[in-house]
């Protein structure tokens, strides 16, 4: 406290300081008091208006008539670390197949201020206080849970903020709990290409953690949120499927620390977990509009698995697959007269080859539609009707199978249903 030109420093009991011994005049003497802190972790975060931290002055001595002053709301305690979310836009992409090499699949974590300024670099977390000075800006945890075997997770060495008008910049750090000034602040590594600017993050079992320090202060008066983007890779099969769905949440760091500042509790701050990426099987689905084996018609139906191509080179010029080879087996459904009560199971299609048979064969008597459910990706198909084939009055005609596009429909009934009452049926072939 600071009044008639001497400084004292106060003695605290609970939530009350006490300060002794201010000077004062006859006249006006004016006393400011500075450098009061408070543990917002002891205080309740409410879900609507926030709480108010409120003071109470009582003035009493020599040359001061006793009173109190009414309460003063001077802060408000507020969770500072925002809403996570995804963005719907990647909604779509939170699918992955398993059966593809190399698959590169992102969703975003949105990690925002709950309050403008709330995210602080080292200098600008520095303040007056000798005995607990700052060591780190704010930091952030990200847990990413539910990551498959075999799957490698990656987030970017940087993320700059999204917000118009911000200036902030979040780095990729390789400790949470070390001591840290600005001139030994380690940023996590690039990893090889094409992931130069994205660190791998450290997997435990089915757990990965990876840590954020702001390194550019944000701007003035500004609420910044921050993209994180999270990716997976994984080679062609290596995963089983399906999986669930992946799950990441973001906390303030460190926790507990005794030589980092600043520094929070246990279960404070920490942001809902939001879903991320799940891995699906393969699968390609086909429409055989018409098939039938009746009045002397039969149909013959074929299903090739595309999976391996000329369509590409390699680095050194020789001519490879454009795509990841699969094999597997492909389900077919038949809907109409004379259908069998099961689907028919094909023996598993290799890649590069082509199974054929004929509806007297699989479903004797049967006219209708087929769909076949393949569990690899790029199956197409063809179909060939014939009327006495063999004889001067035969006739035949044929067709390519369509492909529908299941992909987008999800994983759930809720999510078929939005997507089929969203949009209209598409064909492919």
């Amino acid at each position: 406290a600071n009044g008639g030109g001497g400084t004292v420093t106060g003695t605290i009991s609970g939530s009350t300081i006490t300060f002794s011994g201010i000077t004062t005049t006859v006249t006006t003497t004016a006393v400011t008091i500075n450098n009061i802190r408070v543990n917002a972790s002891a205080l309740p975060v409410a879900s609507g208006v926030p709480t108010g931290v409120a003071e109470t002055i009582f003035l009493g001595g020599v040359n001061a008539t006793p009173a109190v002053a009414a309460p003063v709301t001077v802060a408000y305690a507020l969770n500072g670390l925002g809403a996570v979310a995804i963005p719907s836009a990647s909604i779509a992409s939170n699918t992955i197949c398993a059966g593809a090499a190399n698959t590169l699949s992102q969703f975003i974590l949105n990690v925002s201020e709950n309050f403008a300024n709330s995210f602080k670099t080292l200098a600008t977390e520095s303040g007056t206080n000798g005995t607990f000075p700052a060591t780190n800006g704010t930091r952030l945890t990200v847990t990413i849970a539910n990551i498959p075997a075999n799957v490698s997770v990656y987030v970017p060495l940087t993320v700059a903020t999204s917000t118009a008008g911000g200036a902030g910049v979040l780095t990729a750090i390789t400790s949470p709990t070390a001591k840290t000034t600005v001139g030994n602040n380690a940023p996590a590594a690039g990893t090889s290409a094409p992931l130069t600017t994205y660190a791998a993050v450290s997997v435990s079992g089915t757990t990965g953690t990876v840590y954020y320090e702001l390194t550019t202060a944000a701007a003035p008066g500004v609420l910044e949120t921050y993209p994180i983007n999270v990716y997976y890779a994984a080679k062609a099969a290596a995963v089983p499927a399906p999986t669930n769905a992946a799950t990441a949440s973001v906390s303030f760091a460190p926790i507990g620390s005794t030589t980092s500042f600043p520094n929070f509790v246990v279960g404070s701050s920490t942001g809902t977990p939001v879903n991320g990426s799940a891995f699906v099987a393969c699968a390609t689905t086909l429409l055989f509009p018409f098939a039938t084996n009746g009045g002397g018609f039969d149909t013959g139906l074929a299903i090739s698995n595309t999976s391996t191509d000329q369509l590409a080179l390699t680095s050194k010029g020789a001519i490879t697959s454009s795509v990841t080879p699969q094999s597997g087996t492909c389900s077919l459904t038949f809907f109409g007269t004379a259908a069998p009560a099961a689907a028919v199971v094909t023996p598993s299609v290799a890649t590069g080859t082509t199974w054929a048979n004929s509806v007297s064969s699989l479903a004797p008597g049967f006219t209708g539609y087929v769909i076949a459910n393949c569990n690899f990706l790029y199956a197409h198909a063809f179909a060939y009707v014939s009327y006495n084939l063999t004889q001067g009055t035969g006739v035949s005609m044929g067709y390519l199978g369509l492909t529908l596009p299941v992909s987008n429909l999800g994983t759930t009934t809720a999510a078929r249903t939005a997507a089929t009452t969203a949009a209209p049926e598409a064909l492919n072939n």
